[in-house]
């Protein structure tokens, strides 16, 4: 941010500074005549000084072509094949958006990857005009939005296996990976071919296809104990297809999928209705304002949890699989809290 203030924040201007200024102004595809060419340079500098300027320009080589305008002006303009040469500069939304998304990659805090966030934003900052740059220096854009999420894990000591995970997706690359399985209480060791990193409530997962078993399946990168990329590619297919591999899930554990349909109270409808929940989902008016929601997804733990955070509010009426696996599972916890 210094760097505007010293270069446009001065009564004075040096060639070079104008010449920077009038090519970053160019080339966000803007169209100058240099009447408005004084405005932008709050009428300190000549207009034969910046048509100097533009001269210029257009001699050592960039292409800035001049044309004439209703009123018999020159109005000057930048190639459109050549602005993608010149780093293009921010809106005021677009900084801000850049905070809010520094503040959404909360789980990489303590591994190196935040200070790689930290480093982006500073080179983000340095094409962002003057004119936003004042806008913003008398608050901090990072107080726009906080991202609260309850349980994230600290993945701090994971750079290196966050880092070779990335590059086996990057690359293409056969990998070996020891993984620990709660349920059976072992690591094991397989070949893996990493597809996509993903974050879910708080964790960091990998999506990795086992060509031995023709399956997609997703590992918990904490419960990674090695993971290293050897030299050998793997095919590109089968391709992974996110709009299946997610179709039936509600959350990250698969299941045959099931049509089913919750009523929630009218008391609990506004918590619902708008949000997505599912692809699949579809909503219908049920008795006394209730809201019915309608999915089709495996009836996996995740399911069960996520009625269960709704308590009395929410009422399973298909299928019967799942009206029974709501019934043992309070039966069981009745006995753990039995009433007094």
């Amino acid at each position: 941010m210094t760097f505007y203030l010293i270069f446009f924040g001065m009564s004075e201007y040096t060639q070079i500074e104008r010449i920077l200024r009038i090519i970053q102004i160019l080339s966000s595809g803007t169209c100058l005549t240099t009447a408005s060419l004084v405005r932008r340079f709050d009428e300190r500098v000549p207009i034969r000084t910046l048509q100097r300027d533009l001269n210029k320009i257009a001699s050592s080589g960039i292409p800035v072509r001049s044309r004439k305008t209703r009123s018999n002006e020159n109005e000057w303009y930048l190639d459109s094949d050549f602005r993608s040469f010149i780093p293009q500069t921010l809106g005021l939304n677009e900084y801000l958006a850049a905070h809010m998304l520094k503040e959404n990659l909360k789980i990489f805090r303590n591994t190196e990857f935040s200070d790689e966030i930290d480093s982006l934003l500073e080179k983000i900052e340095q094409i962002v005009p003057e004119d936003v740059f004042l806008e913003t220096e008398e608050s901090d854009p990072e107080n726009l939005f906080e991202n609260y999420t309850a349980g994230l894990f600290d993945y701090s000591g994971y750079d290196e296996t966050i880092s070779q995970i990335i590059n086996g997706i990057l690359h293409q690359r056969k990998c070996l990976v020891s993984y620990y399985s709660v349920y059976e209480d072992v690591t094991k060791n397989f070949y893996v071919e990493p597809r996509r990193m993903v974050y879910f409530r708080g964790g960091l997962y990998v999506i990795i296809y086992i060509r031995r078993f023709e399956k997609f399946r997703m590992l918990a990168i904490q419960r990674i104990k090695h993971f290293e990329v050897l030299d050998e590619g793997h095919p590109d297919k089968p391709n992974f297809d996110p709009a299946l591999f997610w179709k039936n899930k509600f959350g990250l554990f698969s299941a045959d999928p099931h049509h089913v349909n919750i009523e929630f109270s009218a008391s609990a409808r506004m918590h619902i209705e708008g949000r997505h929940w599912h692809p699949s989902q579809t909503f219908s008016e049920g008795k006394k304002g209730s809201l019915i929601l309608g999915m089709d997804v495996g009836l996996s733990p995740e399911l069960t949890s996520w009625i269960f955070s709704w308590n009395e509010y929410a009422i399973v009426l298909e299928p019967p699989e799942l009206i029974d696996r709501i019934s043992q599972k309070i039966k069981k916890l009745s006995k753990l809290y039995p009433a007094t």
